[in-house]
């Protein structure tokens, strides 16, 4: 290739917009895994949950992946990025400091953390499409593989690292552990305000025509055969893995009879795999271009997980490995093609969009999963999910995405 995608960490890291950005951002996530893990605890401990209550706590820390990125993405495109993560960083620090606030002074209720629940889930939803608008303002294009896959890398160490640190914290510290992670969020918020490269500020028209912002980016994505072909897949991928999610959870501990500690280590070995995968998605990019990066990152991500009906925990963990790594390979390079194909007025309404129609399929791909293992058996489910996962592929095996190798 002509166009070199992949760059060594510690070339990007040096640069000192996208170094701060990534070491606040890695901060961020480890403390975003305390209060996934923590607010559901507390609720069950403290405020004696039940089982439907609980569910209704994740749903509404879900739910705003389905009804806010186009509204916000639309809100986004008008405003400079990096003024508007910071203040969402902060707002984000005093929601999360509020729950041990009301559990100390003993105000805390269930309404309450529903509440900080919706909320920190919107403004994490904000975020992250600002984040991904961002970046391709701090590093140049050619960079753009290698910034993903280390903002990437920064997801999965948090979700490697992140629960078990939650659950030393949340034993050590009860409520009050939820103070470290809205300290997580004030040192990212601290990280960004140390940028010294300015983003240009996009121009505010006296009047705007929302219906057409809104066609637009929506345009963007779906007029793109490649990106659409790639969010396709994001869509049907999403819905499908959720047979895996629920599938296993029930086969491998309650079928099968392991403990959870068994089945936090394949997490764990997850985790790996998904850091794994950001750091070589870059080279990999680099040597075989997006298309061949994409379908090679596909191959891992669907095939692996035929490997869990055996219940074999080595195996699983293979599984998990192979899977997870494969998945965030195509996350990256879908990241990075989006970044390369939408001019830099759009970047935020096609995040926004894209996020939408790829994991808006989530929830509802949960609900059918739960009523799958319900009909036909956990191993049942887990035999179906690859095979689901695999037909995920067909948008882009009918694109023209395959035959893409770079993009000038």
């Amino acid at each position: 290739m002509t166009d070199t995608v992949a760059a060594p960490a510690a070339l990007l890291l040096r640069r000192s917009g996208f170094g701060a950005l990534w070491a606040g951002d890695l901060v961020s996530q480890l403390g975003s895994q305390i209060t996934l893990f923590v607010l559901p605890l507390l609720a069950v401990t403290t405020l004696h949950a039940d089982g439907g209550q609980v569910g209704l706590l994740q749903a509404l820390y879900l739910a705003p992946a389905v009804v806010v990125p186009l509204l916000g993405g639309l809100w986004l495109e008008r405003r400079a990025k990096r003024p508007v993560m910071i203040t969402l960083d902060l707002t984000r620090a005093v929601l999360v400091v509020s729950i041990p606030v009301l559990a100390l002074t003993g105000a805390m209720s269930l309404p309450l953390v529903y509440v900080v629940a919706f909320a920190g889930g919107s403004l994490s939803v904000l975020c992250d499409i600002a984040s991904t608008s961002y970046v391709p303002h701090l590093v140049p294009a050619e960079r753009l593989a290698s910034a993903n896959g280390a903002l990437s890398a920064n997801q999965a160490v948090g979700a490697a690292v992140g629960p078990g640190l939650a659950g030393w914290l949340a034993g050590a510290f009860g409520p009050v552990a939820l103070f470290f992670d809205g300290l997580t969020y004030l040192v990212s918020a601290a990280a960004l305000a140390g940028i010294r490269q300015r983003e240009p500020v996009p121009a505010r028209p006296d009047r705007r025509d929302l219906r057409r912002e809104l066609r637009e980016g929506f345009t963007a994505v779906w007029g793109e055969p490649r990106l659409r072909a790639l969010v396709l897949h994001a869509a049907l991928y999403n819905a499908a893995v959720e047979l895996v999610t629920v599938g296993f959870l029930v086969y491998f501990v309650r079928d099968l009879g392991h403990s959870g500690a068994a089945y936090g280590v394949l997490t764990g070995v997850a985790g790996v795999g998904a850091v794994t995968g950001a750091l070589l998605a870059p080279k990999l990019l680099d040597r075989v271009g997006y298309g061949p990066a994409a379908l090679t990152g596909m191959l891992f991500s669907t095939t692996s997980y035929a490997l869990l009906p055996s219940g074999a925990t080595v195996l699983c963990g293979l599984a998990f490995f192979l899977a997870t790594a494969g998945a965030v390979c195509t996350s990256v390079v879908a990241v990075t093609l989006r970044q390369r194909l939408t001019p830099p007025e759009l970047y935020a309404r096609v995040n926004a969009t894209y996020r939408l129609l790829g994991s808006g399929s989530l929830p509802f791909g949960a609900a059918a999963a739960g009523l799958v293992v319900d009909a036909l058996g956990a191993r049942t489910a887990l035999w179906i999910a690859p095979v689901a996962l695999v037909c995920s592929t067909l948008p882009v095996l009918t694109s023209s995405l395959p035959r893409t190798r770079k993009v000038s």
